[in-house]
């Protein structure tokens, strides 16, 4: 096994992307189990970029559970085991897109500008499809790359007042055998 090498302080800006499925992208249909687009060129993404994100919280669930085992010295002692049920990132933003716009009032379809739709006629609060997550240094060079399948909720879509609205979306990694972290630098 070979020494850790990767040892820095990390202040991170993130850029995160969200393809949703069925979409067409680089000729390839997003799909979990159809090879994804490449982020090569970068405008594969772009489109789908969730604008100027301010901040994203990786969380995992963990389920407990503890049995009794024999201790060395005699009675039983706990043993706690765990394991990671669900990841899943949190992340906001003071900016919108269609597709936050579709779960916010249950559209059928993505808005189209001035086009009416009626809304409340799906209940889903969320879509699935591929989410990209590029962290970047400081300097704005990409350290680190997510690429997962997964589900897209709509947290809140913000309170109007005086202030912007600030839109907060999960993102739950979901089985794919394309699901991919890799450290860029």
């Amino acid at each position: 096994m070979a020494a850790p090498t990767l040892i820095r302080r990390e202040l991170n800006n993130a850029r995160l992307y969200f393809l949703p499925a069925g979409e067409l992208v680089d000729s390839v249909t997003v799909s979990a189990t159809a090879a994804w687009p490449d982020n090569a060129p970068t405008t594969n993404y772009t489109a789908y970029e969730i604008p100027d994100i301010e901040d994203v919280k990786s969380e995992v669930t963990i389920e407990k559970e503890t049995f009794k085992i024999p201790a060395p010295g005699g009675g039983y002692r706990d043993d706690v085991e765990e394991m990671v049920t669900r990841r899943m990132w949190l992340a906001s933003t003071h900016k919108t897109n269609i597709y936050l716009k579709k779960l916010q009032h249950g559209l059928a379809t993505v808005p189209i500008v001035g086009t009416a739709q009626a809304p409340g006629v799906t209940a889903d609060n969320f879509m699935d499809g591929v989410m990209l997550l590029e962290l970047q240094n400081k300097a704005g060079a990409i350290i680190e790359r997510t690429q997962v399948w997964c589900r897209l909720r709509l947290v809140t879509a913000g309170d109007t007042g005086p202030t912007t609205k600030k839109v907060e979306i999960s993102l739950e990694m979901l089985a794919s055998v394309y699901n991919t972290f890799v450290v860029v630098a």
